[in-house]
């Protein structure tokens, strides 16, 4: 077994991994918009990283339907003197999130947006400042990425209180560093002198998904984590097991390596960590044997219906306050795409009911609103940022009740049931997708004078940590018992039909709609979000 956590690897491997990602970023950003990458300023560091980070939050606007003229804006502020030569970027905006909500590479699915943008971002604050100082960082966010004072706290996006990529430490560095004997020495000798000890520490660090171990300086850590968590653990078992028998010295450099150990995890965990950007420390945490078959399913699914070229089924661009100030004779008519009308005809007669789907890879729900009070109530919906959640049991959280919250005047007038299917593997992992994801699209549409629908309204739904985890430990406990455990076999459970199905088919049970306005889907805190 081979370590190799010494500061030259560290740094110099996380810089490569962010120039190959920048690089990439900025290149299709080029291919999809050659008018806004031309715009990306020279005079707030590379422009690679620049056009990546824009491309970045750009994508990431559309998956919180952020409005579109505030992100053209943005856009033209973060260009300077650029920007003054075209004041207005919303066609170029439009047009943008319409390529990217087509099948593109994997760090602009759906469930990677948010940890690029913002993780791309606070890579670009710490580079800059290396070069121009803080306080010229601070002025650039909030004049030129539009970022507020609240916004820069809330990310921290400061001088580090403590260890940065300039203080990286493995653990046998660690260890020599911090005892005063042979400790390190005797910890190497565990590894050669324990038959299997090595192989076995080599397996349990490769039980990690394909994306961390693809991050080499990442990967770095995690080998060094599992290396300190494995050997801490074995000295430990010996001492418990026959400490008092050995040698006072060779039990005294035993207990100094438990300590130094837990020390250097506690480190870091609790100081080095916590200073990576959001995008490493999400890679990070698929270190484990559950979160590597979550990313295997997840990517057979996108090679089968998120192929790059494959085309996407065609949806509205605007955001949530597009249509919201309007008066009803002031809104846009714009008849929704021809699938979706076939969703709301399969659905107008569903009573609460809505369809749950993945276009590109964003989670969708669309909802048919009837005229009155319900699609008044729509108009209104999340108004506040504020959404109530609920389902049956802590077990179903694939099947769930959405309105406003409880004491809200709309709170009657507006029950939407949202359901996917526990026994079938495609919906299953749309619920990991949705669960990865942390938000998904909402459509509200109606029906005009002329039978077409229209799309009344669309939002961003977030989703809470404690139902997010509740989606993903219910998507993989069925799509495992479904495959076996075995990724592999996900792809002949979810391969397209060779006729599709009409949306018809995705019948209502009467009787099992009949109940659900009982309170049934709002019934404890404990299921409540």
């Amino acid at each position: 077994m081979t370590t190799t956590g010494n500061l030259a690897d560290f740094r110099s491997l996380r810089r490569a991994w962010f120039e190959d990602v920048t690089q990439q970023l900025s290149r299709l950003l080029e291919r999809l918009s050659p008018e806004i990458h031309s715009a990306i300023p020279d005079d707030l560091g590379p422009r690679d990283l620049l056009a990546a980070t824009a491309l970045a939050r750009t994508a990431q606007a559309d998956m919180e339907r952020q409005e579109i003229a505030y992100v053209a804006g943005d856009l033209v502020r973060l260009a300077g003197g650029r920007g003054a030569r075209h004041p207005q970027r919303v066609a170029e905006v439009e047009a943008l999130w319409t390529a990217l909500r087509e099948p593109t590479i994997p760090l602009l699915h759906s469930w990677w947006r948010e940890p690029l943008g913002e993780g791309l971002l606070a890579y670009w604050a710490h580079s800059r400042a290396a070069s121009v100082g803080w306080p010229q960082v601070h002025k650039e966010l909030r004049e030129r990425w539009s970022v507020d004072s609240d916004g820069i706290w809330r990310r921290d996006l400061g001088p580090a209180h403590g260890p940065d990529d300039g203080d990286w430490s493995g653990y046998f560095a660690y260890l020599e560093t911090h005892t005063h004997g042979q400790e390190a020495q005797f910890a190497r000798m565990l590894l050669t002198r324990f038959d299997g000890l090595a192989e076995e520490i080599d397996a349990f660090t490769s039980e990690c998904a394909a994306e961390l171990a693809a991050a080499p300086h990442l990967a770095l850590v995690h080998a060094e984590r599992r290396l300190a968590e494995s050997l801490t653990t074995v000295v430990e078992g010996n001492l418990e097991a026959g400490g008092d028998d050995l040698p006072d010295d060779l039990h005294s450099a035993m207990q100094e390596i438990v300590r130094t150990g837990r020390s250097y995890l506690e480190w870091l965990e609790g100081e080095f960590l916590p200073h990576l950007t959001p995008l490493e420390r999400a890679h990070l945490s698929l270190d484990s044997p559950e979160a590597a078959r979550i990313e295997a399913y997840l990517q057979r699914y996108t090679q089968i219906w998120c192929a790059p070229g494959d085309p996407a089924l065609p949806t509205p661009v605007f955001t949530e306050e597009d249509y919201a100030p309007l008066k009803p004779a002031e809104r846009p008519h714009s008849i929704v795409p021809e699938w979706m009308g076939a969703v709301a005809k399969a659905y107008a007669e569903a009573g609460p009911l809505g369809w749950t789907g993945t276009v590109g890879s964003q989670p969708w729900w669309l909802y048919v609103a009837d005229a009155g009070l319900e699609s008044a109530a729509a108009m209104r919906f999340k108004h506040d940022g504020q959404v109530r959640i609920g389902h049956r049991t802590l077990d179903d959280p694939h099947d769930m009740l959405v309105g406003f919250p409880q004491n809200d005047p709309d709170a009657h007038n507006l029950h939407m049931r949202f359901r996917y299917d526990e026994d079938d593997a495609h919906q299953m992992c749309e619920l990991l997708i949705l669960s990865r994801a942390g938000r998904t699209q909402l459509g509200f549409l109606v029906r005009d004078a002329s039978g077409a629908y229209r799309m009344l309204r669309a939002v961003s739904v977030p989703l809470p940590e404690a139902l997010r985890e509740a989606m993903q430990d219910k998507a993989l406990r069925r799509l495992d018992s479904m495959t076996g455990g075995d990724p592999r076999v996900l792809a002949k459970l979810i391969e397209p039909e060779p006729t599709p199905q009409a949306f018809e088919d995705d019948e209502v049970d009467e009787d099992e709609s009949a109940g659900l306005l009982d309170g049934g889907l709002f019934p404890r805190g404990d299921t409540l979000f």
